[in-house]
């Protein structure tokens, strides 16, 4: 079971681990938390327009739910396989320090229900403080569960490192295919959005040891930081997932047993 913070994130992080599961007779499920709906300067972009409603903004999360099925589509996943939460985009954080419980009790009826093997969570090393909230709210649902996380905005130790998985030729491709359905992200930010793309997938050991809820000035101070990087390109996803090199721990082209 993949969980995904936005529509992209699945494929970003596991496209090419989604791919082998299926190729070797798995099954998936992948949880997409909240619809990016909370997206505004891409869709005032393509939408021509200042100020959007929050209608617009449903109108905004819908097509990006629709983006996420494409991409999975691509990667041979089936539409009953995804599972939308609408949980608000950009606001995780803020139900964590209101003590919300509802996001980890959904998830943890969610795990009951798929049965999963393995989860793959978001970290909270992540430089997304929706990355960083999911991850504390997963591993609060799932403490005795088989858990491994993923980077996508900024890097994780390397010493934490489970497993790297290095893609064939043609499941990067797919993977490459899967990003192009993700339009809405590509408008403004395809150079870098595509660089997710990279051969190398890199997960991490669980996090029941250091998630947290954080603060509303921590969050502040690296959401202005992460945006300072992606701004000036002095932070840049060159990184396979954005993660440290792991070669030590590199698993074969078609073994996953390092997460399993």
């Amino acid at each position: 079971m993949v969980l995904a913070p936005h529509p992209d994130d699945d494929v970003i992080a596991a496209g090419g681990l989604i791919q082998r599961v299926l190729e070797s007779g798995g099954e998936i499920a992948v949880v997409v938390v909240t619809d990016g709906e909370n997206n505004p300067w891409p869709q005032r972009v393509l939408e021509r327009k200042i100020f959007l409603s929050k209608a617009d903004r449903a109108t905004w999360g819908a097509m990006r739910r629709r983006e996420a099925l494409c991409s999975l589509a691509r990667l041979g996943v089936g539409e009953r396989s995804a599972i939308f939460l609408s949980f608000p985009d950009q606001g995780i954080a803020s139900l964590a320090r209101r003590g919300d419980i509802a996001l980890r009790e959904k998830l943890r009826q969610t795990i009951e229900d798929v049965q999963p093997t393995l989860i793959v969570s978001p970290s909270t090393f992540d430089q997304h403080s929706d990355h960083r909230a999911i991850a504390y709210y997963a591993h609060r649902a799932a403490p005795d569960a088989n858990l491994t996380t993923y980077v996508v905005h900024g890097n994780a130790p390397s010493e934490r490192t489970v497993c790297a998985l290095d893609l064939t030729e043609c499941e990067q491709k797919r993977k490459f295919d899967a990003i192009e359905c993700h339009q809405s992200q590509l408008s403004l930010s395809r150079d870098r959005f595509l660089s997710y793309g990279r051969r190398r997938e890199t997960f991490f050991k669980a996090e029941h040891d250091i998630v947290r809820v954080e603060s509303a000035l921590r969050e502040r101070l690296i959401a202005f930081r992460h945006a300072m990087r992606v701004c000036f390109g002095t932070y840049s996803p060159v990184r396979p997932s954005g993660v440290q090199p792991a070669a030590d721990v590199q698993d074969s082209a078609g073994d996953v047993a390092g997460l399993l």
